[in-house]
């Protein structure tokens, strides 16, 4: 199958070959064709070197230890949510309201499961639980960390997860940066993974949330972070998230955010994810596979990924904290 987040979105050359209305399959192979990574950024394209979990030789690192691929529970909300799914379309979220949405206190009317809004747009919100010593600053920490090498990625989902990388230039900036956030804002991520039982290639530009009126930290309602990123899936494109984001949300866009806060009844902390997939390309995808399909599989693999991730990061970032992903 073959899928794109923001390939029009991000490059402006591969933008100007199509107009919104004449996005259909073909049009978005022939994308694929054009827009991949350049050799010399250092990404190994080739996907015969990825395998699932641990070799003899990923266990040499510090923080092997911490490697689990024992199953997953999910929680009983989210399983709720997704049996329920796809939900009627006024219990989501456009992206219009996105920002001011994740800013409410309390819950909204979808905080599990997906739907198609009446604009086309495809819609995913799932809820990860979290204990007290769950935080903001571990989770910044996790994305600044994780994105380069893969034997870190793979402690997040090691069912799932095969690959991560940066580009040399990417690494080499990093020890530049003194927050943890500063660290990865502005920067693409190449991962592959599975998702479902199809195995894709990602591209996930970060960018500063504020740029799209996302509020990053309050005290009144508990947040402590939010990690928000432009996603282009089955290519690597090293994007500019910082012009992306200034652009705004398109047709053809897909936009993750992941927020950290304590939860409104006191008991722990919790991520909230919720993805957006623009509204042409949900109907461009149509020609190639169900966009239904992905949103349940996607779900399911957000669930998964940020409910393992609860469990070791707090003692990770504890040992890891001061050092930089180089």
């Amino acid at each position: 199958m073959l899928f794109f987040g923001t390939v029009l979105a991000s490059l402006p050359i591969l933008a100007s070959a199509y107009a919104p209305e004449a996005i259909n399959a073909e049009a978005l192979r022939a994308l694929l064709a054009r827009a991949t990574l350049d050799s010399s950024a250092g990404i190994d394209q080739n996907v015969s070197d990825y395998y699932l979990g641990y070799k003899p030789a990923d266990y040499s690192t510090a923080w092997a230890k911490y490697f689990n691929d024992t199953p997953i529970d999910l929680n009983s909300d989210f399983l709720a949510g997704l049996a329920a799914s796809p939900v009627l379309a006024e219990q989501g979220v456009p992206f219009s309201e996105a920002a001011a949405s994740l800013s409410e206190p309390g819950y909204l009317p979808l905080e599990n499961g997906y739907t198609i809004l009446d604009d086309g747009t495809m819609y995913l919100a799932i809820q990860t639980f979290a204990p007290d010593d769950f935080s903001g600053e571990a989770y910044d920490f996790w994305f600044s960390w994780h994105i380069n090498d893969t034997t870190k990625y793979k402690l997040w989902y090691p069912g799932a997860h095969q690959y991560a990388a940066i580009t040399q230039a990417q690494t080499d900036s990093l020890e530049t940066k003194s927050s943890y956030r500063e660290r990865y804002w502005n920067l693409t991520s190449f991962v592959d993974e599975y998702i479902g039982d199809t195995a894709y290639k990602l591209s996930i530009a970060f960018f500063d949330p504020s740029l799209m009126g996302f509020e990053v930290e309050s005290c009144e309602t508990g947040i402590e972070t939010i990690v928000t990123g432009f996603v282009t899936i089955s290519a690597y494109i090293e994007q500019d998230p910082t012009s992306a984001a200034k652009a705004g949300f398109g047709p053809v866009s897909v936009i993750l955010a992941h927020q950290v806060r304590q939860r409104p009844d006191g008991n722990g902390m919790e991520i909230r994810s919720r993805f957006w997939f623009g509204n042409v390309l949900v109907n461009a995808m149509r020609g190639l596979f169900d966009p239904l399909s992905l949103g349940r599989n996607l779900s399911i693999h957000c669930a998964a990924e940020m409910t393992h991730l609860t469990g070791f990061l707090p003692a990770l970032f504890q040992e890891f904290k001061d050092d930089v992903a180089t």
